[in-house]
């Protein structure tokens, strides 16, 4: 299901909601555009403050599914990111993002939250454009992508004890500075898991 469909301009298609308005967001020709705001983000550290004040366009979803979202972005500083997350509260949730490393490379990210968030780096993209998606059976989640239309990789499979009923949706986040923009030109939700986790099909 294209959760897209009906979108334009400020119109949302029904059951999509935002947590969180972004200052300067769109559609057009089917592709969703967002500028978040400088210092926004989803990360919980061990030590210090979490920060919980990023942008989620979201739907509800219960049992288990496959989202897939074809993202693009524009990474002006480090963690700026384009992102597909799942969400049952700040303190329960899982993300995968095309992010800007320190070093300013564009690389896809997963972070884990389960009262605190651990921080993954996967693989260096060529550019900062990828499809990402997430899939769960039961209490296990998977995260794959990939890039050019090639096939589907594996990024990382996780047990988190989420309720039936979750936010499945796309975000952005600009951590430090101004300037990031994130585009999403499709977003699916199906009613099923992918078969093979590992392999990703």
């Amino acid at each position: 299901m294209n959760v897209f469909e009906g979108c334009d301009g400020k119109r949302l298609a029904p059951g999509l909601r935002w947590l969180r308005e972004p200052p300067s967001w769109g559609f057009a020709g089917g592709t969703l555009e967002i500028v978040p705001g400088a210092k926004t983000d989803f990360f919980r550290p061990s030590v210090g403050e979490p920060v919980d004040n990023a942008c989620l366009l979201y739907a509800i979803v219960r049992g288990d599914f496959t989202a897939v979202a074809d993202a693009r972005a524009r990474l002006a500083g480090f963690g700026d990111a384009a992102a597909l997350t799942v969400r049952a509260n700040p303190e329960l949730w899982a993300k995968i993002c095309i992010e800007r490393s320190p070093r300013g490379e564009a690389s896809i990210v997963s972070v884990v939250t389960d009262r605190t968030s651990d921080d993954s780096n996967n693989e260096l993209l060529p550019a900062p454009s990828a499809s990402i998606r997430l899939t769960r059976r039961g209490s296990v989640f998977a995260m794959h992508y990939r890039a050019d239309g090639a096939a589907w990789r594996f990024v990382r499979t996780f047990d988190l004890p989420m309720p039936g009923e979750v936010m499945v949706g796309v975000h952005a986040q600009a951590p430090f500075v101004a300037g990031c923009l994130a585009a999403f030109d499709r977003f699916e939700i199906e009613p099923r898991a992918v078969g093979d986790f590992r392999s990703g099909e």
